[in-house]
């Protein structure tokens, strides 16, 4: 399918039949596709493109003001997980990664060493760094490897299915790394700035918490945000920074960034409107990460754009998505 057209919850093809957008580009467009004040942004930012780490645009040092912690700017959330996971190391000393059963952290050899499912990782298994104890998802993994420098965690499964833990799962991670002296990472990529119904989803329990996808509006952008104060300066080792991108902290996704900072606070009550709407059409999951049984390409015949998770089809959609849009999603998808 070639995506022609997008504009707020829906999409047309190239042949110009319009579907109803469940996924919202794999979680990405929560104030939905083509906004007005993202592409206002957008045109107006005076800098288009700065010299990443070494010339921030005053757009992206204004996104740094707005969050909440100190920022380590990448390009894909995968990169949010690379930093994280980087920063473990250099906080600890240690090398051991306790990761889960189904989680999916990205597919950067480190960020896929971590990555519980098979599918990905297993045409690269020679390559993939180490030393990973995978444990069962949301059980308390007990005491932790003495090799522990992090433990990375997913607040509710994205590619796992929407697996929404016990509550107390979380706080026994921290518990469990506060005894090993190791870094809590919540990967909050998929979860994070609304999506389960909470801006900073792990933050009250993480050490580093990775965003991603939502961030930029629709444009390119993560960062790792340094929770635990003073965990920034780890990356302190020189005068150029050891890891970057040319495009890290990029303006114009930096510039959508704020906008999304603006915009969703005020949706979360609506968030929880329809969370409650997916709940009692039978949707497994949180907020708007969700999913039920059935097959995706059916559903596109249908009209109706979801996400393929095995058995299970997993709606992201904007946070724009009205009342009669998803009654309509629901009957088409009903047959």
């Amino acid at each position: 399918m070639i995506w022609a057209r997008a504009e707020g919850c829906r999409v047309w093809d190239e042949k110009g039949r319009e579907y109803l957008d469940l996924t919202g580009g794999f979680g990405v467009a929560v104030l939905g596709h083509r906004n007005a004040k993202i592409a206002e942004a957008v045109a107006n930012a005076p800098v288009a493109h700065a010299l990443g780490d070494l010339a921030e645009a005053e757009v992206t040092q204004r996104l740094r003001d707005a969050l909440p912690w100190p920022a380590k700017f990448g390009v894909t959330g995968e990169d949010s997980v690379e930093i994280a996971l980087r920063t473990a190391l250099l906080a600890t000393g240690k090398t051991g990664i306790v990761a889960f059963d189904g989680a999916y952290h990205g597919t950067g050899l480190l960020a896929l060493a971590a990555t519980g499912l098979e599918r990905f990782r297993e045409p690269f298994e020679a390559w993939l760094p180490g030393p990973v104890h995978r444990r069962a998802y949301g059980e308390d993994p007990g005491a932790l490897p003495d090799d522990t420098a992090v433990v990375i965690v997913e607040s509710v499964q994205g590619r796992g299915g929407s697996r929404v833990p016990a509550g107390e799962f979380l706080p026994s991670l921290r518990q469990r790394c506060d005894e090993a002296g190791a870094l809590l990472v919540v990967d909050a990529i998929f979860t994070g700035l609304g999506r389960i119904g909470e801006l900073w989803p792990g933050s009250d329990v993480a050490d580093v918490l990775c965003i991603g996808k939502a961030l930029g509006g629709g444009l390119p952008l993560s960062a790792a945000l340094f929770v635990r104060p003073g965990l920034a300066d780890v990356w302190k080792l020189g005068v150029e920074d050891v890891y970057t991108h040319t495009h890290a902290g990029n303006p114009l996704a930096c510039a959508g960034a704020l906008v999304v900072l603006e915009d969703v606070p005020p949706l979360l009550p609506r968030i929880e409107e329809l969370a409650r709407r997916f709940d009692a059409a039978g949707w497994a999951g949180k907020g708007l990460l969700r999913a039920t049984g059935g097959d995706a390409d059916d559903a596109q015949r249908n009209g109706v754009l979801t996400i393929p998770v095995g058995d299970l089809i997993q709606a992201a959609p904007p946070f724009t998505l009205t009342d009669e849009e998803l009654d309509e999603a629901f009957a088409r998808l009903s047959g």
